[in-house]
């Protein structure tokens, strides 16, 4: 932490919040307005946070190497030339001829996904005097927004949840900790909020607008260049929702709703199956085949780093990433993203706040199931196009970080995104019970 953090970060802070206190009253009504600037705080709180914690306590990461072999090269450049500056932040797989000295000093280019946070680190490097922590609460105001979107989105689907979907959307700590620094995660969950804003308001509530439909675009195209395993997990959920809107809304007879559900559901498994081979016409590096291949590589590092480090690896049982091994990793794959580390598999203090979280899902899963029931649990559910479109979303992307990640500190980063989506899928259902009881 240099001088000019404590400088700028409280200047950026002011500002931000004068923002946000102009804005507040345009994006809120007298229901939502009260979760405003808490849900803004808390996001500038974990941006902050995330910092400290990976440079005092893990001595660097992710985030650090972001700022220190990104954001502040560009800064450097930016005091030499400005036009060297922008060559950076509008650089694609080559180097620029006239910025060289740079780039080949930013360890993250050539990885577009990566590279895509030093742009936008390196941008706001030159308007705070490149204060990392100034960089940080930047990133949280724009998670914010995603963040936001989502909640509001949300609270208009089910109103009467309000309290409870600012607690799954704005307030749990792991999702405002680890989605709010400069990090990959940070972009991504922002675009997923605004991703699920704009297909409520153009399927939900037919505000079919250029708006919308751009805001769509841009967020798909967000998750798809920097984690495209997120927007491959979005695609059958999507189409599902898209397809039950449609479909409940067509169909009135219930005997024809219940012969036509199997095409339905084929018509969603199909279109999965051909999204990801034409993906992988496009790139061979996601192909199906590869995924599988990628997945076991990353997993067998990672648990292996963990074992030599004595870190928090964990295992599903076996090696084998053959179809047949997929699939009797299918449950503990979704299981161990959802519900895990238990409280005995803790090693260290970061780690016991995720086990403690991870077991407060569990009783809330739980209770719900308990309380509604096994078959009318899952009812709600598939009865809902959101909460099948949740639903499905969480266990294809539960499964995908599962079966390739095999290390809790990087699970818990990884899992964010449906995180909010499962506990407030939960909620829903609570509230469901207990409106079909009245």
């Amino acid at each position: 932490m240099g001088l000019q953090d404590l400088i700028v970060t409280p200047i950026y802070l002011l500002l931000l919040y004068a923002l946000a206190f102009w804005i507040r009253p345009k994006v809120t009504n007298k229901d939502t307005r009260k979760y405003f600037i808490p849900g803004l705080t808390v996001k500038f709180v974990g941006a902050i946070a995330l910092g400290l914690v990976y440079q005092f306590y893990y001595g660097g990461g992710d985030t650090m190497n972001y700022y220190n072999w990104g954001a502040k090269i560009v800064w450097e450049a930016f005091l030499d030339s400005p036009t060297k500056a922008i060559s950076l932040i509008t650089a694609g797989a080559e180097y620029p001829a006239d910025a060289f000295q740079y780039a080949s000093r930013i360890i993250f280019f050539g990885d577009l996904p990566s590279y895509s946070i030093v742009r936008v680190a390196g941008l706001l490097a030159i308007f705070t005097l490149n204060s990392y922590y100034a960089i940080s609460v930047c990133f949280g105001a724009v998670s914010f927004a995603g963040t936001w979107a989502l909640f509001f989105a949300l609270y208009k689907y089910c109103s009467p949840i309000v309290h409870r979907t600012a607690l799954a959307v704005l307030f749990i700590p792991s999702v405002f900790f680890w989605g709010s620094g400069i990090l990959k995660d940070t972009i991504t969950f922002s675009a997923l909020g605004f991703f699920i804003f704009s297909l409520l308001e153009i399927v939900k509530w037919r505000r079919v607008t250029s708006l919308n439909f751009f805001i769509l675009f841009i967020s798909s195209y967000l998750l798809y260049h920097i984690k495209i395993y997120i927007a491959l997990s979005l695609i059958p959920g999507a189409v599902l929702f898209v397809y039950i809107f449609y479909f409940s809304r067509a169909v009135k007879n219930t005997v024809l709703k219940i012969l036509l559900t199997p095409i339905l559901l084929v018509g969603v498994l199909y279109s999965m199956y051909f999204a990801a081979l034409k993906l992988g016409e496009d790139n061979r590096k996601y192909s199906l085949d590869s995924m599988i291949e990628t997945a076991r590589v990353s997993a067998e590092w990672l648990y292996h780093v963990s074992r030599v480090e004595g870190g928090s690896g964990y295992s599903l049982g076996d090696d084998d990433f053959s179809p047949p091994g997929l699939v009797r990793k299918f449950v503990p794959g979704v299981w161990v993203s959802l519900f895990r580390p238990y409280i005995w598999e803790v090693r260290n203090p970061v780690m016991l706040l995720t086990a403690i979280e991870s077991l407060l899902l569990l009783w809330l899963f739980g209770y719900t199931l308990v309380k509604t029931g096994f078959v009318s649990f899952f009812g709600f559910l598939i009865k809902d196009p959101l909460m099948s479109f949740f639903f499905l979303f969480t266990i294809v992307f539960c499964f995908a970080i599962g079966v390739s990640t095999f290390n809790f500190g990087s699970l818990a980063r990884y899992r964010i995104p449906v995180i909010p989506l499962f506990a407030y899928s939960l909620f829903f259902v609570q509230f469901k019970r207990q409106d079909s009881r009245r």
